[in-house]
């Protein structure tokens, strides 16, 4: 997640290689989807075939499906789309959502639609996975193959930049923010792929507007109050970032937007491919994800490391190896020392390693499922007592831990906040 505070501190990061072309898009009204036009297939006793589908984007206010079919058992009686993210990671369970069509009888033709609400936001660009669920008057069924579509942005004139690596999508900005951001993802490149062993599976997809009130078209979500607004989010079941840049120096945003806010959000979504996807234990404190974010910005607003280094120096460098609940926030008024403490982690883990062999190993263990405490001991060879007493000092710190207030524990069950690093 990216974090501003009040004094204008920032947070970010991202990947994949470049490309310089950047040639207008020409969205079309419908996508005939490869794999449902012209099927034929055989379900039951029945032979089902499929003349024409379509995916219709009728963005900012959803999408809809058609598919004209015919069954040899009998009138089609029920169809109903059924669509998703085509990112389907390791142990996960597909969430799916389902529409159920109405039939024209005059056109022959089944439409299901999806109305954008407040409970599931799609930000334009993303891919759309889907397939239909058909039954005939004989109880026959049927299911085609999936086929994936693009949700576009028809109303406004977008450009697209992409390379091996990621696809970036440009409204109302300068010419040169996509190489710029594609140049900093290909700059970052080879760390991703030497701490995750490899790129991701699909190519991740940058969505940047340059209006406020464009942004807010596809964001059926208020904002939370007068004097706060929501800039950015990343989503990764959609495996995509969105961001938008207004009312500032155009330069300077551009160059935090790619070299700190993009790779950062990055690589959250490598954690989630590789490691939220298959942990079950909800023991991850978050200044651990997003410390190992923020270790893979290009530039920094500010010294984070320094900053640690003077709050160790001075005494008030926190507990780190406690529980959740007692951990460095990444929230609340004190939520930049969350990331900075946990990117001087991976910085300690990195120079006490002389590589990145303890950071990826961590990332292994942590898919692994192994705990938390547990995970680090293996990676360092340490106690967890030890793993504080020399982190604090290579910061400048007592070796000892300030002692904490005991948190009250009620005599109810209490369900853990859930950090990012887990299904």
């Amino acid at each position: 997640m990216k974090r501003q505070d009040a004094v204008g501190f920032t947070i970010a990061v991202l990947i994949a290689a470049i490309s310089l072309i950047a040639p207008q898009l020409q969205a079309v009204p419908s996508v005939h989807a490869e794999g449902l036009t012209s099927n034929v297939g055989q379900q039951n006793s029945a032979e089902w075939t499929v003349e024409e589908a379509a995916f219709v984007s009728n963005y900012p206010t959803g999408f809809s499906f058609t598919i004209k079919v015919s069954s040899s058992g009998g009138e089609v009686t029920r169809a109903r789309a059924i669509w998703y993210s085509p990112n389907l990671r390791a142990s996960q369970t597909r969430a799916i959502e389902a529409e159920e069509a109405v039939y024209d009888a005059a056109a022959g033709v089944w439409t299901a639609t999806w109305e954008a609400d407040t409970l599931n936001m799609v930000p334009p660009w993303v891919e759309v996975m889907y397939h239909w669920e058909l039954r005939d008057e004989a109880d026959n069924r049927y299911e085609t193959e999936p086929a994936i579509a693009e949700y576009a942005d028809q109303t406004h004139e977008w450009t697209r930049s992409e390379s091996d690596g990621a696809i970036v999508f440009t409204l109302d900005l300068p010419g040169e923010v996509e190489a710029v951001v594609l140049s900093a993802i290909d700059e970052r490149l080879p760390l991703y792929q030497e701490v995750w062993g490899g790129v991701l599976p699909r190519k991740p997809r940058i969505i940047l507007f340059g209006d406020y009130d464009v942004w807010m078209e596809w964001r059926t979500v208020p904002e939370y109050s007068d004097t706060s607004r929501i800039v950015g989010q990343t989503f990764d079941n959609w495996n995509a970032i969105v961001q938008v840049l207004y009312g500032q120096n155009m330069e300077q945003a551009i160059d935090e937007l790619a070299y700190s806010t993009v790779v950062h959000e990055m690589e959250h979504l490598y954690q989630a491919e590789y490691v939220a996807a298959t942990r079950d234990i909800y023991d991850v404190p978050t200044w651990f994800p997003e410390g190992d974010a923020t270790f893979f910005e290009l530039h920094q607003s500010y010294d984070y490391l320094a900053r640690i280094q003077d709050m160790a120096r001075n005494g008030e460098l926190p507990p780190l190896l406690v529980g959740v609940a007692d951990a460095p926030r990444t929230d609340g008024d004190t939520a930049r020392d969350g990331y900075d403490i946990g990117y001087s982690f991976f910085v300690w883990m990195q120079e006490q390693a002389g590589d990145l062999s303890w950071h990826r190993k961590a990332m292994q263990l942590l898919a692994e499922d192994v705990p938390f405490f547990e995970m680090l001991e293996q990676v360092t060879g340490m106690s967890t007592a030890e793993i504080e007493q020399n982190w604090r000092v290579w910061l400048g710190a007592s070796p000892m831990a300030p002692t904490l207030i005991p948190t009250w524990t009620p005599n109810i069950p209490v369900i853990a906040t859930q950090a990012p690093m887990h299904k």
